[in-house]
């Protein structure tokens, strides 16, 4: 089996040729340069040598000359395979030099052994010749190897400086693009920087890159917490211990502050060092937004099931405040009896006040939205709220000029400016200053970009500041959840800022909380904006009597003791009561009775009839008759935005006997 010696500057090279002919069967050694094929040549002579002309240390010239000159090596046969400047002086000085085959880079593979076979098949009448010119034309071919190797030299040169100026010209390149890159690059030997570009200095509040690369510890570039994580993480890198090369990690500034970043990280070559490169990312904004998101999100499940909750209460209370008035009416005359009956109206009365700030904060409770001017109605609030914040807290009022009407409901904005002072007035407990002010505000698409529930358009924002303890990160992102409060216990329902939440949301607007912890809290109301010459109505109606009658009341509730409770409560008024525990079985007394005045309905029933459907079929009976729906909350087909549909007269629970007297004269109309 023929052994090869293949010498070759270059890897791929030999590593095609070692493949190559060993497919072929042949035996392959290699060698990078001429000194070290001579050397393997001498131990152990090959059956035919393979060598390339330009190379390190010892060229294939040079290796031709001593390989011929050496007494066990001269008839070795010797195959010259290059593409280096080749010239037809190339081939002449190889042949004379005692070459036996002179080949030109690239041949086909199949050509090539042909070639090799046939260096195999006319050594023997190649070589005498080639000896004789190498023995008599020793000064000619000094002098041909001399200026062919000048030659390929310069050559080599010329090729070398282009090579470095396509490098250069690469280098300039990828230095503008890193340069200009929108992702911060750091690259760091041992922490120490050795290259930064532009965006980094940027991201992290440095005045150049070479300010960057002077820090002696790229370490001081990330929160003191994350130092000790990065030197494990880089080091894992480095060695390749499996760490995944992406992870977020808290940035630092030059001036202190802290960002949130991500950072993918792998090792790289940089000089004689193996050196670790960071792509650095700012996603704070990015992060503000997902948890804003996971509030939002964790705000409206809680809002479902405290909606749900107050809505069971709803029940319970209407039984309870009915009752206890028509208990106090009855035992007028024994005071004792009767304080008791008031007792249990007002705790009534206390726990409807509660289910109303849970309904205000899930978004269900009934609204009576006008056309309110805000300034005059934070005006008219002014004394109220000064009597609530007491003499220890002064109260100012800015009022923006031309403030502008919102769609809203009048009293329950009243009940969350005075909510918002009183809880300014608790964070002031040694005095201090609470300011409210009014101003319109025009945010455009690029302020709501990254404000996942606002939509751009006209406000008018109600703010409220106080100069008290403020609230730290963690209490500031709890802070709309109910029942959720920083007092003492006992001292707080933890109710009054989720129902200012729940209420503006339901109104169209939305709520921010700045503060911070030991500067003072402001809370801000962005409410939509109304055109200018909308028609405005600032004054809430109140019912000051208890009017009666004695028309038929027909009254659908499928809760027991709601039902019971109202049929006593309107037969206390004078009205000739009907019930019915269900839709269908109030369609069977209508169709029965059928002279009644009034449909009473509850709007969500199970069995298949809810109320608008029953007040749907029952119209179809009796085209006249007068419907009034009740229900404890307003997410119902009924009501849309916490209002009830144009023509439809609704009755939150709970409701007082007087609130109840005076919907039916209203809806009666009589």
């Amino acid at each position: 089996m023929t052994r090869i010696l293949i010498v070759d500057d270059k890897e791929e090279n030999l590593y095609y040729l070692q493949v190559l002919l060993t497919g072929y069967g042949y035996v392959v050694e290699s060698a990078h340069q001429g000194a070290e094929g001579l050397a393997k040549a001498r131990q152990t002579p090959p059956d035919i040598i393979i060598s390339d002309l330009l190379m390190p240390i010892m060229d294939g010239y040079t290796l031709l000359r001593q390989w011929k000159s050496d007494e066990r090596l001269r008839n070795i046969p010797f195959v010259v395979y290059t593409a280096t400047y080749t010239a037809p002086e190339d081939e002449e000085l190889a042949m004379s030099l005692g070459a036996d085959a002179f080949l030109i880079k690239p041949l086909e593979p199949e050509e090539f052994i042909a070639r090799i076979r046939l260096v195999e098949a006319d050594i023997a009448k190649a070589r005498p010749q080639t000896l004789r010119q190498v023995q008599g034309n020793e000064d000619a071919t000094l002098q041909q190897y001399s200026k062919v190797l000048v030659r390929k030299l310069e050559q080599k040169s010329l090729q070398l400086e282009a090579a470095n100026r396509a490098l250069q010209e690469i280098n300039t390149r990828l230095e503008t693009l890193v340069g200009q890159a929108n992702i911060a690059i750091l690259v760091h030997h041992d922490f120490k920087p050795v290259m930064a570009n532009g965006e980094l200095a940027r991201m992290l509040g440095y005045g150049s890159v070479d300010e960057v690369l002077g820090l002696q510890d790229c370490r001081v570039l990330f929160a003191d917490e994350e130092r000790e994580r990065i030197s494990t993480f880089n080091k894992n890198r480095l060695s390749g211990a499996g760490s995944p090369g992406f992870y977020a990690v808290k940035g630092k500034k030059a001036d202190g502050t802290v960002i949130e970043m991500e950072n993918r990280v792998f090792p790289i070559q940089w000089g004689e060092h193996l050196s670790v490169c960071a792509m650095l990312t700012d996603v704070t904004d990015q992060r503000k937004m997902e948890e804003q998101l996971r509030q939002a999100q964790r705000l409206e499940a809680v809002g479902q099931m405290t909606g749900g909750i107050a809505h069971d209460f709803n029940n319970l209370l209407t039984v309870i405040l009915g009752n206890s008035e028509i208990l106090a009416e009855g035992v007028s005359a024994n005071q004792d009896l009767h304080n008791l009956a008031e007792m249990i109206r007002k705790a009534a009365e206390r726990g409807a006040e509660m289910t109303c700030r849970l309904l205000a904060f899930s978004r269900r409770q009934a609204l009576d939205p006008k056309a309110v001017d805000i300034n005059g109605l934070v005006s008219g609030v002014d004394g109220l709220l000064r009597r609530a914040v007491g003499g220890q807290v002064e109260l100012e009022i800015r009022l923006g000029k031309d403030a502008g009407a919102v769609l809203i409901d009048a009293v329950q904005l009243e009940n969350a400016l005075l909510n918002l002072s009183v809880n300014a007035r608790d964070a002031l407990p040694d005095g201090g200053k609470l300011t409210i002010e009014t101003k319109n505000l025009q945010l455009d698409q690029a302020y709501v970009a990254d404000q996942p529930d606002v939509t751009p358009g006209m406000y008018t924002l109600i703010s409220v500041s106080d100069t008290g303890t403020g609230m730290d990160e963690k209490t500031r992102l709890h802070a709309f959840e109910p029942f959720f409060t920083t007092k003492d216990f006992g001292k707080g329902s933890g109710l009054g800022l989720s129902m200012v939440y729940g209420f503006v949301k339901q109104s169209k607007g939305f709520v921010r909380i700045c503060s911070e912890l030991g500067h003072g809290t402001t809370v801000e109301l962005y409410l939509p904006r109304l055109g200018r010459d909308a028609a405005t109505d600032n004054v809430p109606r109140h019912v000051k009597s208890t009017p009666v009658g004695s028309e038929k009341i027909l009254v659908v509730e499928d809760d027991e003791l709601v039902r019971t409770q109202v049929m006593v409560l309107l037969a206390s008024l004078g009205y000739d009561v009907t019930g019915a525990t269900n839709g269908a079985e109030a369609l069977e007394t209508l169709k029965s009775i059928g002279d009644f005045d009034l449909l009473f309905t509850d709007v969500v029933m199970p069995g298949g009839i809810n109320g608008p459907q029953l007040a749907d079929r029952a119209h179809k009976l009796y085209p006249g008759l007068a419907v009034l729906f009740t229900s404890g909350y307003t997410d119902t087909a009924i009501v849309q935005d916490g209002s009830p549909n144009s023509n439809v007269h609704m009755l939150n629970k709970p409701y007082r006997r007087q609130e109840l007297a005076a919907k039916i004269r209203t809806v009666l109309g009589r």
